[in-house]
C-alpha cells in the first residue's frame, strides 16, 4: 500500500500545514509508504481536480480523501493494525476533544507566528494570506503579532491541559500515540518548521513527549520539504 499527498508549503519548499503533518505521522503509524507534492495556499482548489478548500488531500487506494480526521479514519479501516483511535470512543473523542483543543492551540500559537509565515510566502501567495488571515484575525497581520511575549505566554498557558495529560503517561493516547498525539505534534512540528517561536523550549513535558515521537517517527518528522 502505497498514498500520495498534498503537502501545504512556502515558498522555499518547507511543508508548515499542523495538519498535514498529522496525517504524515499516521501514515508512518502505520507503516504506509507514502510521496508527496507541495502545494501553495493558492494551488489547493486545483488539486485532485478541484473540489477541495484544505489540505490534507490524500491519494490511496484509488481514493481521494480530504480532511485530516476523515483520511485517519480511512487509514484505520484500510490498515486495522497500529490503530490511531483505540475504539469507537477513543474516535469520538479525538473528533470532539482533540479537534477542538488542536483547532483552540492554533489559534493561539498562530499569533505570534503569522507575520512570519506571511514573509516566507510568494508574492502571490502573501497577498492571498494577508487578505484571509486579517478576514480571520479581524485586524492587520502586524497588530495579530503584536508584543508576541505576551502571545506566546498565552500559547503556553493554552497548552496546560497537554501538559497535565502528560504527567502520569508518555503519551496523550497513553502507553502507545494514537491520532490525538500527531494532531497536536503537528502544531509542535510546523512552529518548528517556521522557526520564528520554540513553544518547545523551556517545557519539560511538552519535550519530552516530541522527543518520545521523534524516536519513533524521525525519518518523517526530519523531511521537511517533502
Amino acid at each position: 500500500m502505497t498514498a500520495h499527498l498534498y503537502d501545504l508549503a512556502l515558498a522555499d519548499g518547507r511543508r508548515i500545514s499542523p495538519y498535514c503533518w498529522a496525517v504524515k505521522l499516521a501514515l508512518a503509524h502505520k507503516g504506509v509508504a507514502f510521496a508527496t507534492t507541495a502545494a501553495r495556499f493558492t494551488d489547493i482548489p486545483t488539486i485532485a481536480g478541484g473540489g477541495f478548500k484544505t489540505v490534507p488531500v490524500l491519494e490511496i487506494e484509488g481514493e481521494t480523501i480530504g480532511d485530516s480526521l476523515a483520511i485517519a479514519r480511512r487509514l484505520e479501516q484500510l490498515r486495522p493494525e497500529n490503530p490511531l483511535f483505540a475504539g469507537e470512543g477513543g474516535l469520538a473523542l479525538t473528533q470532539g476533544l482533540g479537534a477542538a483543543l488542536t483547532a483552540y492551540l492554533l489559534g493561539k500559537m498562530s499569533r505570534a507566528m503569522v507575520v512570519a509565515i506571511h514573509d516566507a510566502l510568494d508574492d502571490e501567495n502573501k497577498a492571498y494570506f494577508r487578505a484571509s488571515r486579517e478576514r480571520m484575525f479581524r485586524e492587520p497581520l502586524e497588530q495579530v503579532a503584536a508584543d508576541p511575549e505576551a502571545k506566546i505566554a498565552a500559547a503556553r498557558e493554552a497548552m496546560t491541559p497537554l501538559k497535565i495529560a502528560l504527567r502520569g503517561q508518555p503519551f496523550l493516547g497513553g502507553e502507545a500515540p494514537l491520532f490525538v498525539d500527531f494532531q497536536i505534534a503537528g502544531l509542535f512540528q510546523w512552529a518548528r518548521v517556521i522557526g520564528a517561536v520554540d513553544y518547545l523550549d523551556g517545557e519539560e513535558k511538552l519535550a519530552a513527549w516530541f522527543e518520545r515521537l521523534e524516536e519513533r517517527y524521525g525519518e518523517t518528522l526530519s523531511a521537511t520539504k517533502g
